[in-house]
């Protein structure tokens, strides 16, 4: 047998390997981007109609929450965990599913930032944005101006509601804007408005958060995307 032909049977067992290790590496990024497309805890999922959403939206998904309207304090909620470790009302998870489903569809690729937050939560959130505007040389009156520009007064936060959703990009298949732009022209077909508009500010009280959806129902959600509107000017509600 010549040298040649037995180098060539001892490299054939390291080909099979490394073959193999290309094919498991495939066969991981294939699960992760394609397969991972639940943003539910499966173990928490309520068990929810998926074709009477609309029917079940009433009052409670038009509850008013700003610095003018708090929170009640004997505001129940039942959460269902997403697989972040966020948290919603499990009555808006079905539509939230079906629109990331629908975005990562569509090539664009969201997750849920921030969800549900207890009054504590939201607290510390507040203090620790006022710290930071302190600590840059503001004066406290200062900071708490600039703090509640971005920053809900704790009891007045969507997020306790469990109602409000931050949903960024997930950083490696899409960008922020791409979120965003995909947000801002389709939420409204799931119950979701962009709640914090730039041109609303004056009315909501909070500075413009094109990451900030809100459920609100989808008839409700469409006639405030029709109109141009928020959600106190629907519910005439402005201060």
């Amino acid at each position: 047998m010549s040298t040649h032909t037995q180098q060539t049977k001892k490299r054939r067992p390291y080909l099979f390997i490394c073959i193999l290790i290309l094919l498991i590496a495939l066969a991981c990024i294939f699960v992760q981007r394609f397969a991972g497309t639940d943003i539910y805890n499966k173990a928490s999922l309520p068990s929810i109609d998926f074709g009477n959403e609309n029917e079940a939206d009433g009052e409670w998904c038009l509850i008013l929450v700003n610095k003018w309207h708090p929170l009640e304090s004997d505001n129940k909620i039942d959460l269902t965990e997403l697989s972040n470790g966020q948290c919603v009302d499990s009555r808006i998870y079905p539509q939230l599913q079906k629109m990331f489903d629908d975005m990562r569809d569509d090539g664009v690729y969201p997750v849920v930032a921030s969800g549900y937050r207890t009054e504590q939560e939201q607290q510390q959130i507040y203090d620790e944005s006022m710290a930071e505007y302190i600590e840059k040389g503001y004066s406290e009156s200062d900071a708490k101006t600039e703090t509640e520009r971005w920053v809900a007064i704790p009891g007045t936060s969507e997020h306790q509601l469990g109602l409000g959703v931050d949903i960024n990009a997930d950083g490696i298949n899409s960008y922020g804007y791409e979120v965003y732009n995909w947000l801002a022209q389709n939420a409204y077909r799931y119950g979701f408005i962009y709640r914090y508009p730039e041109n609303k500010v004056t009315i909501t009280g909070i500075a413009n958060e094109p990451w900030h959806y809100r459920y609100v129902g989808v008839n409700a959600a469409t006639e405030i995307y029709k109109r141009g509107i928020c959600l106190e000017e629907y519910l005439g509600e402005t201060n």
